[in-house]
């Protein structure tokens, strides 16, 4: 490959679900001149995926005179979002309009969290002089990079303007991923990129006919849905949405929950009543301190069961990787948490229940 073919420069671009509200960072070619030939009335109007396909009546813009949004001509710098290990790239943002709606709303919704009026496209740029080459045909990992450039701008974002609706993103949630690799000698090619979290199920399919029955009788009672099942999806929605430091928190919860309604019914075989049962919980000190989840792991299990789970290496391995970490996390001493943590302070609860029913 000659030195003018080589690579110098990726940018992966594509659709937040949301509107990121700050200055423009890039322009839309394809959008720019959909606007002259509507400008100018005409019949032929180029494709764009974010305007009217047609110039005929039908559709009405509130917030603004025209059913597009084209950046002013002083364009804000890319953000420069310092991903650690030397890693630095540029994100910029353009604004959309909604095309999906006959009323076009030309501006930011307060608590708009699905781009009902209006989103951001997002440009992710890379620099290559400061990757290995090795891995320039890798989609995967500028994406994940990528990924990681808009969360971090979010984290900021979202405080600073104060828009607490306004979350990470998967790549998931994002339909594709447009990535340009640009080369020496000026040209540059396009790649679409997508993602998936498992197997498609078809339109055709639904839940089992099994799952619908329960599904059925479950909404004919008063009751709620399993207090365990809940929570456990907790934990797995906390860090599917890479929000690691709740996911901890809510896999703290989740043993917690599930100790005690465990431990109360093993007492309840034992034939204690209630009352009995209760003072159980709590210490035999006039402000009846309830019991710590540490003290009911290591001495109340034994007590009702006579499994000693406190000499267990999943008692030291739930210790360490939720309780500590959740206790850090609620009294300040710690806020971040990284993805191996939230995964290990999961699995550390379920591998805890799991021995816990096996012996009691």
């Amino acid at each position: 490959m000659s030195e003018n073919k080589e690579q110098y420069y990726k940018s992966v671009y594509f659709d937040l679900p949301f509107l990121l509200f700050v200055r423009d960072g890039f322009r839309d070619k394809d959008l720019e001149e959909w606007a002259k030939a509507y400008s100018e009335g005409s019949k032929d109007l180029p494709y764009s995926p974010y305007a009217p396909k047609t110039n005929e009546p039908g559709f009405f813009a509130i917030g603004g005179g025209f059913p597009v949004y084209i950046p002013p001509d002083n364009l804000a710098e890319a953000y420069v979002v310092n991903l650690g290990n030397g890693i630095l790239v540029g994100v910029q943002f353009l604004r959309r309009i909604n095309q999906s709606s006959t009323v076009k709303l030309c501006g930011e919704i307060i608590g708009d969290r699905t781009g009902r009026a209006t989103f951001s496209s997002v440009s992710v740029n890379f620099d290559l002089q400061i990757f290995n080459p090795d891995i320039f045909h890798r989609m995967d990992i500028f994406v994940d990079l990528s990924i990681r450039a808009i969360n971090k701008f979010i984290e900021h974002y979202r405080v600073l303007a104060d828009r607490f609706y306004i979350r990470a993103i998967t790549p998931q949630v994002i339909q594709s991923f447009y990535i340009v690799t640009s080369f020496k000698d000026g040209t540059s090619i396009t790649q679409t990129y997508g993602t998936g979290s498992g197997p498609l199920h078809g339109l055709g399919g639904a839940i089992p006919d099994e799952q619908d029955d329960v599904l059925r009788e479950a909404l004919k009672k008063e009751e709620e849905p399993s207090i365990i099942a809940t929570i456990e999806l907790e934990v797995r929605d906390k860090i599917d949405l890479r929000e690691w430091r709740l996911a901890v928190i809510e896999a703290a919860v989740l043993f917690e929950t599930w100790l005690s309604i465990h431990v109360r019914s093993l007492f309840k075989s034992k034939g204690l009543s209630d009352n009995d049962i209760e003072a159980k919980f709590h210490k035999n000190d006039k402000y009846r301190t309830p019991l710590s989840a540490y003290a009911i792991a290591k001495d109340l299990i034994g007590e009702a069961s006579g499994y000693d789970f406190g000499n267990t290496a999943e008692f030291s391995n739930w210790c360490d990787k939720t309780k500590d970490v959740r206790n850090d996390i609620v009294h300040g001493k710690k806020f971040i948490v990284t993805r191996q943590e939230a995964i290990d302070s999961y699995d550390a609860v379920k591998k805890a229940i799991d021995v816990i029913a096996d012996n009691t």
